[in-house]
């Protein structure tokens, strides 16, 4: 049977043999918003678990306006059209409103890329910077977590009265499921502090990917709880980018509220596992940071000893961690993350090393294996992934380490939650 998946901007066509192929996995097909501006307005309109956004802000407080980068599909320039004339109804000044790129540990936006995802008229009307982790000048400490994390975080956002947070609603390998108050930690939060939070998916021992309760949020919310989210507005977005659905208000009852609607669009049941599993990292696939993804959906419905061929294109490399690749391909990558999160004092990027040991413990259930055009067969081997040039010659190997195996297809792995 002739497959087709996505790959960036492009597909990629394949066959696999019928008496092989299994299922292929989809987002559900859900009806769009017909109206953006209303479903916006209604979400704004109608908070779930707080008090309306003109009983939040008051005449003279200044306003941080938190948004996702470009490593996230949120239509954050249709957000800021209505809320931020909304502020402006409500007694915000112009002066007093400022828009700062939630960047966690990624790289700094270009200008170009904000103006994209802010929109040109926002851009030069109003403040738009990038959010800060490692400069400890732009940093302000907030004291201790709940659970004794110290806080550290961007002075851009603290400095003002108001947070609001834009994000979009995904499954999610260390939180679960995004959006919320994902947008503080580790939007805004300081290196020290991001550490800690990937510290804790890298020891949990378990493929979050999806989970609802997942005990990494939990204990981020309770952070953020100290912080200050005052607001969300986060999307669920079909693909395309089309907006399915539109919640705000509390940063934790909003943001649950909206993973009733994620699972609608990316929950899919399975029945049986696989032996080999195609995955798409689409829509993750600027770098092998975010590509990875793709794994951590296809790990759920595999057998022991089954094969994931992850298909992503990494226009920028393997991102903003470079040792990412080192850790993945660590076999005692768990152990020394143990060793970091004790206090002792380890060379290289933590961060790299928290992520990577999850899929490193994944890689030893099953096989990895790679088809990119932004990784090379070098970097590939450092971590482990058997490297493909093409999908097909990549099918055709791997179909003959099996007996009659069971091959599934993930068309969009970075957002799938399969159960």
């Amino acid at each position: 049977m002739k497959v087709t998946i996505p790959y960036g901007n492009k597909e990629i066509n394949f066959d696999i043999p019928d008496k092989y192929l299994y299922t292929i996995y989809s987002p559900n097909n859900v009806k769009e918003a017909n109206d953006l501006t209303k479903e916006i307005e209604n979400a704004i309109n109608n908070p779930v678990g707080s008090p309306g956004l003109k009983d939040i802000v008051f005449e003279g407080c200044s306003v941080s306006i938190l948004c996702d980068d470009n490593t996230r599909p949120t239509p954050a320039w249709l957000i800021l059209e209505i809320l931020i004339p909304k502020l402006l109804e409500y007694g915000v000044k112009k002066e007093k409103i400022k828009i700062l790129m939630a960047l966690g540990t990624h790289r700094y936006m270009t200008e170009e890329e904000m103006i994209k995802k802010v929109g040109l008229h926002i851009y030069k009307n109003y403040k738009v910077t990038n959010s800060e982790f490692k400069d400890k000048k732009r940093l302000m400490n907030l004291g201790k977590a709940p659970d004794g994390v110290e806080i550290w975080a961007c002075k851009d956002a603290m400095e003002s009265d108001i947070r609001i947070g834009l994000g979009n609603i995904v499954p999610h390998p260390v939180v679960g499921w995004s959006g919320g108050g994902k947008i503080i930690c580790p939007g805004i939060a300081g290196e020290e502090t991001i550490e800690k939070f990937h510290f804790q998916q890298g020891l949990a021992g378990i493929n979050m990917f999806g989970m609802e309760n997942c005990p990494v949020r939990i204990k981020m919310e309770k952070l953020v709880d100290k912080v200050g989210l005052h607001f969300i507005i986060n999307t669920v977005l079909a693909p395309e980018k089309k907006i399915f659905k539109i919640v705000a208000g509390h940063f934790i009852a909003a943001q649950r509220e909206g993973v009733k609607f994620g699972k609608i669009l990316f929950g899919k049941k399975i029945s049986e596992k696989s032996d080999i599993v195609i995955v798409s990292s689409c829509p993750a696939d600027i770098d092998f940071w975010q590509g990875t993804k793709g794994v951590f959906c296809g790990e759920h419905i595999l057998n022991d000893g089954g094969t994931l061929l992850l298909v992503t294109p990494c226009y920028e490399g393997v991102g903003p961690h470079e040792e990412y690749i080192y850790q993945i391909g660590n076999n005692n990558a768990e152990e020394v993350l143990r060793r970091a999160e004790k206090g002792e004092k380890i060379e290289g990027d933590p961060i790299a090393l928290a992520i990577g040991t999850t899929i490193s413990r994944i890689r030893k259930r099953i096989k990895l294996a790679l088809v990119s055009d932004g990784i090379t067969k070098e970097e590939a081997k450092i971590a482990k992934f058997e490297y493909y040039e093409n999908v097909q010659q990549a099918i055709n190997n791997t179909i003959r380490q099996y007996t009659n195996p069971k091959i599934s297809v993930i068309t969009h792995g970075g957002e799938l939650f399969l159960y």
